[in-house]
């Protein structure tokens, strides 16, 4: 029972570092009480030039993915012009350079003289972050309606099981930002 708030604290911790960092933004004044049903704005996901974003399988996973999340949330998928919104999305890779050293500092004595050392890394190495931005946008003018954007550090899958389950775990934290708290 003494480390019971210690064991807690690091379950909360370790389940809210899940290294994907969610973003919204969206027009305050549509109505996203009265949106019902979608449809995909396209069949067929634009083209990033990129092989490992642009491959049917991940426009698979991402588009399921997407479908399951509105249907739980009450949307229902429509293939007619009567859809509310439409969705799109678009996968983005950006690169990143990352210090794999970290900073030291250290203080000491020798006799009666004291000093001061300070170090740093310059072990650089270039990562890169996925950022997959779902859109919401009226069928009529194009408008964007709402915006969702999640980000992480990009991954290259060997098991698609895993594939799925993280594409799974990307689209519901963006759209657990849908619809807006207004």
């Amino acid at each position: 029972m003494k480390y019971t708030w210690i064991i807690t604290l690091a379950v909360v911790l370790i389940a809210g570092c899940s290294g994907i960092q969610v973003s919204q933004d969206y027009d305050p004044a549509t109505g996203f009480g009265s949106l019902q049903s979608f449809r995909w704005e396209a069949k067929v996901q634009e083209s990033t030039g990129d092989p490992r974003l642009d491959n049917p399988l991940r426009d698979s996973r991402i588009r399921s993915a997407v479908e399951r999340v509105l249907k739980e949330k009450g949307f229902a998928a429509s293939e007619g012009e009567e859809s509310a919104f439409l969705v799109r999305y678009r996968d983005v890779l950006n690169k990143k350079l990352e210090s794999a050293g970290g900073i030291g500092f250290g203080i000491g004595s020798y006799g009666r003289h004291g000093g001061v050392a300070i170090g740093t890394g310059n072990n650089l190495r270039e990562t890169e972050d996925a950022s997959l931005i779902i859109d919401f946008l009226d069928p009529e003018s194009k408008a964007l309606l709402w915006r969702g954007t999640g980000t992480q550090r990009f991954k290259e899958y060997d098991d698609p099981t895993k594939a799925s389950r993280d594409i799974n775990q990307l689209v519901e934290k963006i759209l657990d930002q849908f619809p807006p708290k207004t």
